[in-house]
């Protein structure tokens, strides 16, 4: 019976949605954050792989293993709320992949949130042209970001969410959470957590 009232609830007041693309080598604090803090403020979260892993299983960069939902192919024909992308050495693979890519793009046209912390910045975002007003950015990236580049630790420019690295992880989720569900739910997830804003 619960599942029926669970079922209705979907139908009647869908839950957002968000995909996290993960590959070999990407940053567990940051894929962490992302499915934690989303799926704590009642988003629908999916994992795909990218890369082709046996059973669907993904070693992250510090040697954690995760298992995907699904691979990234089975995702194309879905629409998402946002599309979170997780850095750390994986983030080449991730902007290396033309599924993921056109995913992006078409997130990005259809004026749909997407995503990127760390390595990704530069690696599926910059390198694939997918950004074109402020973001986050780390020092390093400030040598080749330029102008494009941000001091401040999250930033929000149109639909495009970007944040510095695995210590801002969870105030970008934050944010993610409070663009998808709202302030009241953002807040109500950083009080859980002990969360304070950082500053900038």
């Amino acid at each position: 019976m619960a599942g029926i009232a669970q079922a209705i609830r979907e139908i009647v007041s869908p839950r957002p949605t968000a995909l996290i693309p993960v590959a070999m080598g990407s940053e567990e604090i940051e894929v962490a954050a992302l499915c934690d803090i989303l799926a704590r403020g009642g988003v629908r979260v999916t994992v795909a792989n990218v890369g082709g892993h046996l059973h669907h299983i993904v070693k992250l960069a510090k040697g954690t293993d995760v298992q995907a939902d699904k691979p990234i192919e089975f995702c194309v024909n879905d629409e998402y709320d946002v599309i979170a992308v997780p850095g750390g050495p994986g983030a080449k693979i991730l902007g290396a992949c033309r599924t993921l890519i056109n995913l992006l793009k078409e997130q990005k046209a259809a004026g749909r949130l997407y995503a990127a912390v760390g390595e990704a910045l530069y690696d599926v975002f910059f390198h694939n042209a997918l950004v074109e007003g402020p973001m986050a950015g780390c020092p390093a990236d400030k040598l080749v970001l330029g102008d494009l580049c941000s001091d401040d630790k999250v930033v929000v420019a149109d639909n495009c969410v970007t944040s510095e690295s695995p210590a801002t992880a969870i105030a970008w989720a934050v944010k993610l959470a409070e663009l998808l569900r709202g302030e009241k739910v953002a807040r109500e997830i950083a009080k859980r957590i002990s969360f304070k804003p950082i500053k900038k």
